[in-house]
């Protein structure tokens, strides 16, 4: 991290008081944070791929680990959701201005890149694989079906969707009230999958997920934040770190088709994402730091990026298989493109769909509900 005046020494009690963000404005840290999480992503589809594609694979396995970048992703959002709706309880129209932000945020770009998909499986013959029953529609609505979407990342903006409909509900409620209802939804979800019915339907496994704990523990954080700032942010960072690598330890090494995705993946990394989140905002509310700039401006791109990048990278995968020769060399060429190409497709989508899209629906948002401060994305 560097310092909000940009030297290299602390800044004085002044430059932090003049420089900390207003509360509920945009934090560099947590869009720097989006960066990482969804990098974590881009490195397990890379593994996946280069294990496909390569004659002579180089990466370790441990680069499978990158799956934690979603349950990063649901921390932030947590945190994120909070500490934009401060003082916005109570009032029907804060619930309504929120879910019109938050579909027309999520929306548009999962229709760009789903439409794209669908033209890829086209132009392989293999889009009969993939046209089941109602899976196109459920695709493209994002709703919860019994099959992943077209857009196999998009199987975390449903669960990103049914956190957002909650919370909506949630800010009708006066904010003194938001910890009390937090819990209360937890329990729910713990009860619910003890008796059984996360099993019924694909919309109660959504409902009853365990998953939605990262999305309350990042909650929490951004109450907790709002409130005290952490007296040793960067400590708390570390402690972060190390248990989110810890709780990678404690899985272990699995392949895809036995990776948890229940209680066992949210103890191991949930703890860890929601020390790490409220670090690293600590760092930049109480002591004017921010992390380096490149990062933030990935985080800008974090939706774009995590939605694009494994078509990106499966097509250069594609290609790669043509002329993979044994040994390291076509490895470290066609991994750096694997890095790169994607980040580059994902700012072209940025300034060219998805931020005239915000713009565009944040106008329409401030005729029908009032004008309200600004707020940034949320969390993929």
């Amino acid at each position: 991290m560097t310092s909000a005046n940009g030297m290299g020494d602390a800044p004085n009690a002044a430059d932090m008081a003049e420089n900390a963000p207003r509360p509920g404005a945009r934090l560099a840290n947590i869009q720097a944070l989006r960066a990482v999480a969804v990098l974590l992503v881009v490195a397990v589809h890379m593994f996946a791929n280069e294990q496909r594609a390569a004659g002579d694979p180089i990466l370790p396995q441990w680069f499978y680990h990158g799956v934690s970048g979603v349950d990063l992703f649901f921390a932030i959002s947590g945190f994120i959701m909070v500490w934009i709706t401060r003082d916005q309880h109570g009032r029907a129209e804060s619930a309504g201005s929120f879910l019109f932000a938050r579909a027309a945020r999520i929306y548009p770009p999962v229709w760009l890149f789903t439409t794209l998909a669908i033209v890829a499986f086209v132009i392989q013959g293999t889009l009969a694989n993939w046209s089941q029953d109602g899976r196109i529609l459920a695709s493209y609505l994002l709703y919860p079906y019994e099959l992943p979407p077209v857009l196999g990342v998009s199987w975390t903006i449903v669960h990103e969707l049914y956190f957002y409909l909650v919370f909506a509900v949630l800010l009708l409620m006066p904010e003194r009230v938001l910890p009390f209802a937090l819990v209360v939804w937890g329990a729910c979800i713990g009860f619910g999958e003890w008796l059984g019915w996360d099993k019924a339907n694909p919309w109660t496994k959504i409902i009853f997920h365990p998953l939605t704990f990262e999305f309350l523990a990042g909650a929490f954080v951004g109450l907790v934040t709002a409130r005290w700032k952490p007296p040793a942010p960067a400590v708390v960072l570390a402690f972060g770190i190390a248990a989110f690598i810890a709780g990678a330890f404690w899985l272990g090494l699995r392949d895809e088709t036995n990776y948890p995705d229940g209680w066992g993946r949210v103890a191991a990394f949930g703890p860890g994402a929601a020390l790490i989140v409220w670090g690293a905002a600590g760092l930049e509310l109480g002591q004017g730091k921010r992390a380096p700039k490149f990062l933030s401006l990935i985080g800008d791109w974090s939706y774009s990026l995590y939605l694009s990048h494994l078509l990106v990278i499966a097509g250069l995968a594609h290609m790669w298989m043509r002329f993979a020769q044994p040994g390291a060399a076509d490895n470290l060429l066609m991994l750096t493109v694997m890095l790169a190409a994607p980040i580059i497709v994902s700012a072209i989508a940025y300034y060219t769909f998805e931020r005239p899209g915000v713009k565009l629906a944040h106008s329409f948002r401030d005729r029908i509900f009032g004008r309200r401060k600004a707020v940034i994305a949320p969390a993929a």
